[in-house]
């Protein structure tokens, strides 16, 4: 925060340097003058006395963070320069690296999609997905029987909603081409518990429940555009369903997915002379939407007091049975979270063997830059300023290599989404965006640093033979560096001046 807050200030800095630098000149050409020296006498042995400006003004800019952005930017073309020059060596390191960021980057979209981001409904946290549990045998979380839903949804307050649905194929006739297709049956409150609107038209009212009022369908934005071709006069056509018309209500947006890969929607009247009454049928899965104010712990305990009674009064069909609310998000990701996070350990794996042959290969070419560093070290560059370099270049050769990873990550994302089971959930939601950008980019960084601080590190033995030999002027250098690194950034240019004068004098 610091060093942000002297980037913005770097202006003011190298002006407050100047001036004071100017006002120490000006002091010692008074004094001379003082001494009987002509004004032009007494400027120029001011000037010899002070030594040498320019590299004065230098430090002193380094030490304050006023020349980081100017010296960073140095760094860079020099380093862009270094990479150009070894295309062999920029070629493969860059390759490597593109390989494990880019597998890096197609697998966290994938992750960011599935797992990370948050469903595409209103206070997607409130919507639980209802279970029945079973003290015994051999499935442990079943689906609610509609009876029981029914007591749930009459007896409970914490739900604002309630709704039951169920998935079949459909054999659908609305163009010269039938086909089979997948619907879900649904209650008229299941659109309300995931608090979503449709692209066009509306969804189902409550007394299309009703038989003989059930005749309205909801489809999704893909069936729409792919059988209907986008037809805005869509609302009010007919279509066939099981050698039943029925009328087009409403298209969902094409982000709407649930559930999975549903692409019609109808209430479930038109199949009420199947329902299943009875308590021991367990075929429909529920969902419910959480009242304001009410929590998943208070919501779970009201339901099981609900199935405790129940239990009772039905001991024949309900008896160990107890219900279970699960976040929808949770639900959702089943079984494929630890599989997820296992492919990520693996390609994280790959990432670290390019990362060791990338250090490797940065490790061979300084030993082919030793005399490079060593005349770099004799004139002046101090090891904090080589290493910030030769890291300025593993980072530069990161960010290239995460620059083609992306595109082989666009290829692979397309790939991942083609081959990947029909049941991921959220699968086609996989894109580059602005998070795993901003995740790529970091990951970059890391491995830039990563792989450039060994290199880094090996250079200081280039450095130790010219360690306490620098000469300014024929004498040994004045200890005034040291002072004023270890007095902190604060420490000004008057007492940096008055620290030469006196190791002068000692000298």
């Amino acid at each position: 925060m610091n060093l942000l807050k002297k980037l913005f200030q770097r202006p003011t800095i190298k002006r407050e340097i100047d001036e004071e630098l100017r006002f120490h000149i000006e002091q010692r050409t008074a004094e001379n003058i003082t001494a009987g020296m002509t004004p032009e006498d007494a400027e120029r042995e001011a000037r010899k006395r002070f030594g040498n400006v320019q590299s004065v003004r230098e430090e002193c800019r380094e030490t304050r963070g006023a020349s980081f952005g100017e010296e960073t930017l140095h760094d860079l073309r020099f380093a862009f320069r270094q990479l150009i020059k070894n295309p062999g060596f920029t070629t493969v390191a860059v390759l490597t690296l593109a390989l494990g960021i880019g597998a890096n980057t197609a697998l966290f979209s994938v992750i960011n999609a599935v797992l990370l981001r948050s469903l595409p409904y209103p206070e997607a946290d409130r919507i639980v997905q209802v279970w029945t549990r079973q003290e015994s045998g051999m499935n442990s979380e079943i689906r609610p029987s509609l009876p029981d839903f029914a007591d749930f949804k009459t007896q409970s307050h914490s739900f604002a909603h309630l709704a039951h649905y169920s998935l079949a194929d459909f054999h659908f006739t609305a163009t010269s081409e039938p086909a089979e297709t997948r619907a879900a049956r649904v209650s008229t409150e299941f659109f309300n518990v995931l608090g979503v609107a449709p692209l066009l038209g509306r969804v189902f009212s409550p007394d299309e429940s009703i038989p003989g009022k059930d005749r309205e369908v909801v489809i999704s934005y893909g069936l729409w555009n792919g059988r209907f071709g986008g037809d805005t006069g869509i609302l009010g056509r007919t279509i066939g369903l099981e050698g039943n018309s029925y009328v087009v209500c409403g298209v969902m947006g094409p982000s709407f997915h649930f559930p999975e890969r549903a692409e019609i929607w109808v209430p479930y009247g038109m199949h009420s002379a199947n329902v299943h009454l009875k308590r021991d049928d367990h075929f429909d899965a529920a969902i419910g939407r959480l009242s304001n104010g009410v929590s998943l712990s208070q919501a779970s305990a009201e339901i099981n007091g609900i199935a405790a009674r129940l239990e009772k009064q039905y001991p024949d069909t309900n008896k160990g049975e107890a219900a279970l609310l699960v976040p929808l998000a949770e639900e959702l990701v089943g079984d494929f979270k630890p599989t997820l996070l296992l492919l990520l350990g693996a390609v994280g794996a790959v990432l670290l063997i390019a990362c060791a042959n990338v250090t490797n290969l940065q490790l061979t070419r300084s030993l082919e830059r030793q005399k490079e560093i060593a005349i770099r070290s004799a004139l002046g560059a101090g090891r904090r300023r080589i290493m910030r370099q030769l890291l300025v270049e593993s980072v530069l050769l990161s960010t290239t290599g995460a620059a083609v990873g992306l595109l082989m990550a666009y290829g692979a994302i397309h790939a991942l989404v083609a081959l990947a089971p029909a049941n991921v959930p959220r699968i086609e939601e996989t894109r580059l965006d602005g998070v795993v950008l901003a995740a790529c980019l970091s990951l970059s960084l890391l491995t830039g640093i990563f792989t450039g601080l060994l290199p880094a590190f090996q250079a200081n033995q280039y450095l130790q033979p010219f360690e306490g030999r620098e000469r300014r002027n024929g004498r040994k250098a004045a200890p005034f560096r040291q002072e004023y690194t270890r007095n902190g950034p604060d420490y000004d240019c008057r007492r940096l001046v008055d620290r030469r004068r006196v190791v002068d004098q000692e000298l």
